[in-house]
């Protein structure tokens, strides 16, 4: 019995002995084969320097940005004393107003969704993570109204909120990219639709929900389980409540339409939904429905509805909202729902809260600063821009960096050759407007527009070299859009002032309050890590950074930059 026992064993080692070494020469496979491909695109990529012209003067090609300091003596503005700014910073106007916008309330005393008006719509790997966190937390209710969420309603000092999302579990956390009115292509199932339904979600205190706070979600978020607050399935009843029916569009309710719109609401064709009746698409096989499911009932389209007996994947919009045994364990269901976007709902004045959406994809869309300047139509001026623009050259290899070596989704593993074959599908797209900047300002609104739309790939992740093409981008935008709506930062000046001088830019800009006490606390937060020593006395490493990731990282940014540079160089200027 021993014996054969020990047999056994022998064998199932022995066959897992296999399989591992299956899997290792898959992997080494796979290896080679991106290898492979790296190479023969490396061999087959235009010479950089023949995407350079050479009909740039040196005055161009050598243009330097503003000085960061005070160099002219001009006198520094009262609000500004002492904090250190650039020059360039002290004509920032103050907000005036409420800042408000709700989306179409049907009367003043209607609660009605409360949609972002304050943007940081670019550009990418220029500190936007970093800048998201110092103000979700800087300005947030806890540390501008205090701990207790039943007063937020009530507070007069004006804080910040950012869009949430839910798992499954209804935890609520909060979005810094909603990537809603852009920055992704139109057929993403989550892309812009002119209802915004999907960007506003169903009322947190809508029906049976009344009698909760305007803000529960966020306070769940932002101060978590405590003692006396909803259990796990008292917030999964209530996503439920919010998710489990579908209502109008808000241009229904506030009299556009007539009956016939009212009686149709939109439906989600998230989760369960994926799969059910006309939604049945052929990935729906893979996923464990090999027919169309029937259908059950109608979701609100911010929501997806997850359930045991489906296809387990079906409405995975994220790795938490999808269905798990757990989930019946807390609830006693055997379905759950998750949110995909929450905003606030208020009547006119009700909340004195500014709402975020720190997409840094935006700026390059066409499509998404129309949507926002369409959004916003009621009261456009109350809609407020951060940009921060950083030097290009240092952002496009930034950018690369985490593409290509950091997350590997860039087989091009040379800086120069993956910038060549940027360029040279930019060339491509338009040659007559290809580094030909003062035509480009020339251009109409809609022929601009169009342009950007072709040859900017909606302002996608891995487009390097439009993406530091910031003129080009800012100039679109200022076609909907008044310039002291927009705080323009330049990276190296942001990293480099303390936090202090950070958060007051940012409150006078913005409106949200700041006095000493939640500049103090926020100061850990909003302190850039070069400036902020270590436990061993040494300034933090930036957050994501991949340079380091290849020993030749420094090699091939000084390879490059020279003709970069002269690539950018009109751009800055304009």
């Amino acid at each position: 019995m021993l014996l054969a026992t020990a047999a056994v064993v022998h064998l199932e080692g022995a066959a897992l002995a296999a399989a591992e070494r299956d899997a290792l020469a898959a992997v080494l496979e796979h290896e080679r084969a991106e290898h492979a491909r790296s190479d023969r695109l490396l061999a087959d990529a235009p010479p950089l320097s023949s995407l350079v012209p050479s009909i740039f003067g040196e005055a161009e090609a050598e243009a330097e940005p503003p000085p960061a300091d005070n160099s002219s003596g001009r006198p520094t503005p009262e609000w500004a004393s002492g904090l250190g700014l650039p020059e360039y910073l002290f004509d920032t106007p103050p907000t005036v107003g409420d800042g408000e916008l709700r989306h179409l309330p049907a009367s003043p005393s209607e609660r009605a969704p409360l949609l972002p008006t304050l943007y940081l719509p670019g550009f990418p790997k220029a500190a936007t993570t970093w800048l998201s966190n110092c103000v979700q937390y800087a300005f947030s209710p806890v540390n501008i109204c205090g701990r207790r969420a039943e007063k937020w309603a009530a507070c007069t000092r004006r804080y910040a909120l950012a869009p949430l999302f839910t798992d499954a579990r209804a935890q609520p956390s909060a979005w810094k990219e909603l990537f809603f009115f852009g920055g992704r292509p139109p057929a993403h199932p989550l892309a812009y639709r002119p209802d915004l339904l999907e960007l506003h979600g169903p009322d947190p205190t809508g029906g049976p929900l009344r009698n909760l706070s305007l803000l529960w979600p966020w306070e769940r978020q932002l101060l978590g389980p405590r003692r006396g607050s909803a259990s796990g399935a008292e917030l999964m009843g209530r996503l439920r409540a919010m998710c489990a029916q579908s209502v109008p569009p808000q241009s229904c309710l506030s009299g556009g339409g007539g009956d016939a719109c009212r009686a149709a609401p939109r439906c989600s064709v998230l989760g369960t939904a994926a799969c059910e009746g006309a939604n049945w698409r052929g990935v729906c096989r893979g996923l464990g429905a090999a027919r169309p499911q029937p259908q059950l009932g109608c979701t609100h389209p911010a929501c997806a509805r997850v359930a045991e007996a489906s296809a387990a994947e079906s409405g995975q919009f994220s790795l938490n909202c999808v269905w798990s045994p757990r989930l019946k364990a807390v609830s006693g269901r055997s379905d759950a729902y998750c949110a995909h976007s929450l905003l606030p709902w208020a009547a006119r004045g009700e909340l004195n809260a500014s709402v975020m959406d720190f997409t840094p994809n935006y700026i390059c869309d066409a499509d998404a600063m129309a949507r926002i300047h369409d959004s916003a139509a009621e009261r456009p001026e109350a809609v407020k821009f951060i940009v921060v623009i950083r030097d290009p050259v240092a952002r496009a290899f930034s950018e690369w960096s985490m593409f290509a070596l950091g997350w590997n989704w860039d087989p091009v593993k040379n800086f120069s050759a993956a910038m060549a074959y940027k360029l040279q599908a930019l060339q491509r797209c338009n040659r007559s407007l290809y580094l030909n900047v003062s035509r480009l300002r020339q251009l109409p609104t809609t022929e601009l527009a169009a342009y950007l739309r072709k040859c900017f790939d909606y302002g996608r992740a891995t487009m390097y070299a439009t993406s530091s093409m910031y003129s080009a981008c800012l100039l679109h935008a200022l076609r909907y859009f008044k310039r002291e709506q927009f705080l323009v930062l330049r990276y190296e000046d942001l990293m480099a002032m303390d936090a202090a001088a950070t958060l007051r830019l940012l409150s006078r800009f913005t409106g949200l309050h700041l006095d000493d006490s939640t500049a103090a606390k926020a100061r850990g937060k909003c302190q850039p890590a070069r400036l902020r020593a270590g436990k061993q006395g040494k300034a933090d490493a930036p957050p994501n950074a991949y340079s380091s990731s290849s020993p030749h990282a420094a090699e091939m940014l000084a390879e490059a930059a020279p003709q970069l540079e002269a690539v950018f160089a009109p751009y800055n200027a304009l």
